[in-house]
């Protein structure tokens, strides 16, 4: 049973249960969890795997630059008016979590992929 057990988990599409079973088998016994506990342990393995491989999968899609921050982010070349709105986009990421939209418009060159790149970044 336990050479199928891997192909199985392989079919069922659970990866990570696959990955991890056996290293929290060994944990489930060091600590006397219970089935249930060993189960949940592993779900939630499962459930932060795939989370990851979604964000993963989003930042590609959104083709934002690469290494772009509000580090490395020139604010004193703006205008006044529009620091104060990118500091503060940056200092309360509220809007997120509440899935609003942010636009950023402007002609070719002032920094409108870098600020939505590093408020992608700010906001994980």
């Amino acid at each position: 049973m336990s050479e199928a057990l891997p192909l199985m988990l392989k079919e069922l599409r659970l990866p990570t249960f696959g990955q991890y079973y056996q290293d929290y088998q060994d944990r489930a016994s060091e600590h006397a969890w219970s089935y249930s506990q060993y189960l949940a342990a592993l779900c939630e393995q499962e459930i932060a795997q795939r989370f990851q491989s979604r964000i993963s999968s989003w930042t590609r899609e959104a083709k934002l630059p690469r290494g772009k921050s509000f580090a490395t982010l020139a604010l004193n070349d703006l205008p006044q008016a529009v620091q104060k709105k990118i500091i503060a986009l940056r200092d309360n990421t509220q809007w997120a979590h509440q899935a609003d939209n942010i636009l950023l418009i402007g002609p070719s060159g002032v920094g409108k992929s870098h600020i939505a790149a590093s408020t992608g970044a700010a906001s994980d």
